[in-house]
């Protein structure tokens, strides 16, 4: 779970640095460059599993026709930035497994990763992206809970916060040239060891090279390496799935794997009827829904998901809308204890009838871990993170949760000019702004980003400010309202 990211000379990110709960949406009009911000974190991914050519050939041109790596630096007309850093603070799972089954147990679970790459020249010797700086450190329990501005619960936060370490003996860290992986052991004591690299000559990351021997850093790089960006594709909800492929099935970010999830979600828990659980949350979509089931093809082994309805009708997943798988694989995500850490979807309300936006937005915000409740099965550390240019949306977020993404101005000196940039800023009166994070921006600005045709009583939300018994945070578009009230 990202708790503070800082970035700097990403494509459109100066000096942006943002602060996350466990659902957030950030909001602005096309190619203002939100999708620049979840490009930063797919980039840090990929970083965490492959070689540091390969994740930025993996990101997103901004010419949309090839792939080139200085691309993904800030750019000025044909100027460009020839460093980029990150800084993230994260909370990581306190065990995982690595990849040959191995179980890795944090020394401590809150932890900052520091990230500095240079350009180099296409004639130098050096790596095409050459890693600067390098660091894993830990942050005390005490600071980090001064950094969870969102009000959590003690019970959630003695749940996700554990271990103790020195902050002055890193996981990784760099000096000089050289880059360093330390010991998990008290260095002080007989057994630690240090292994030194060549940061020069290093092609990827040393965080994407530790395995369960090293077993904090593996599990930030597990929790970097599981940050899934959502981009359902129809024609992947529809695959049907092998009997085979059931055991520790989970829904891929291109959405394969939907049948074999669910069919083991239903195996795990044969206690909790999840069919009938899914059912009842695609009713708020498609009122028409009688039966979520998933067949069970005895001669070809293969699993179909199909739905029921009213009528009698029973259609099989390729017959199915497009708006209603992409509900359907969230609602699944949703159920499964395994899916935790990172979610990153963009415009959820593609495929939605407007309508029904308000209900794909309840199922996202369901999604993220419950700060009042500790974490566990029934409430796995899983984080959202949305994007939206959709006045629809934005009017049904909760207000803490905003971000709004506009075009700001900057000097960098070494352009010697003002330059555009992303620049976020959130409602005044929020966490985020209460505790100086981000510029304020106000109920004016919001209403003039949404659609000034968009009307609050349209069915979408409704507006019960006086009358309302039961104490809770209220969305944007209500507060919208009660500014016209007002005046």
């Amino acid at each position: 779970m990202i708790i503070r990211i800082k970035i700097n000379g990403f494509k459109s990110l100066i000096d942006t640095e943002l602060y996350f709960g466990p659902f957030t949406c950030i909001a602005g009009a096309n190619a203002i460059g939100k999708s620049n911000f979840f490009d930063a974190l797919s980039f840090l991914s990929k970083l965490s599993d492959n070689t540091t050519l390969f994740a930025a050939k993996t990101v997103r041109s901004e010419s949309q026709k090839h792939a080139n790596i200085k691309d993904i630096f800030f750019r000025n007309g044909e100027e460009y930035l020839d460093k980029m850093s990150f800084e993230v603070d994260m909370i990581v799972p306190s065990e995982a497994e690595d990849d040959l089954g191995q179980v890795a147990k944090a020394t401590i679970t809150s932890l900052r990763y520091t990230l500095i790459l240079k350009l180099n020249d296409e004639l130098s010797e050096k790596e095409p992206i050459e890693i600067v700086k390098e660091e894993l450190s830990p942050i005390t329990l005490g600071d980090t809970k001064k950094m969870l501005h969102f009000d959590p619960s003690k019970e959630w936060v003695a749940s996700v916060l554990a271990g103790r370490r020195s902050t002055s003996i890193p996981f990784i860290s760099t000096d000089g040239e050289i880059i360093k992986l330390h010991s998990d052991t008290n260095m002080k004591k007989r057994g630690g060891r240090t292994t030194e690299f060549i940061a020069q000559k290093m092609p990827r990351t040393l965080l994407s090279t530790v395995t369960a021997e090293s077993p904090t850093a593996f599990l930030a790089r597990q929790e970097m390496r599981n940050w899934m960006m959502l981009q359902f594709e129809p024609s992947a909800l529809r695959q049907p799935n092998s009997i085979y492929e059931v055991k520790n099935a989970e829904i891929t970010a291109n959405g394969h794997n939907l049948p074999a999830t669910l069919y083991r979600l239903q195996s795990d828990k044969k206690d909790i009827d999840i069919y009938q659980r899914l059912t009842n949350k695609l009713k708020e979509l498609v009122e028409d829904v009688n039966e979520i089931t998933v067949d069970k093809d005895e001669k070809r082994d293969l699993l179909t998901l199909q739905l029921g309805f009213k009528n009698g009708l029973l259609l099989p997943a390729q017959s199915l809308s497009d708006g209603t798988l992409r509900f359907l694989g969230l609602a699944v995500i949703e159920q499964d204890s395994m899916s935790s850490g990172l979610i990153c979807l963009e415009e959820p309300e593609n495929g939605i009838n407007p309508k029904k936006v308000h209900e794909m937005v309840e199922l996202l915000k369901g999604m993220a871990t419950d700060t009042e409740y500790e974490v566990g099965d029934d409430n796995p550390l899983r984080q959202v993170i949305i994007n939206t240019h959709s006045p629809i949306v934005v009017s049904t977020v909760p207000d803490e949760s905003l971000y709004l993404a506009k075009s700001k101005e900057c000097i960098i000196e070494s352009f010697s000019k003002k330059v555009k940039r992303t620049g976020f800023s959130a409602l005044k009166n929020t966490w985020k702004t209460n505790n100086g994070l981000v510029e304020e921006t106000t109920l004016g600005e919001i209403t003039s980003y949404l659609d000034k045709s968009y009307d609050t009583s349209n069915g979408h939300e409704e507006v019960m400010l006086s009358n309302s018994k039961e104490k809770r945070k209220f969305t944007v578009a209500e507060n919208i309202q009660q500014l016209k009230l007002e005046f």
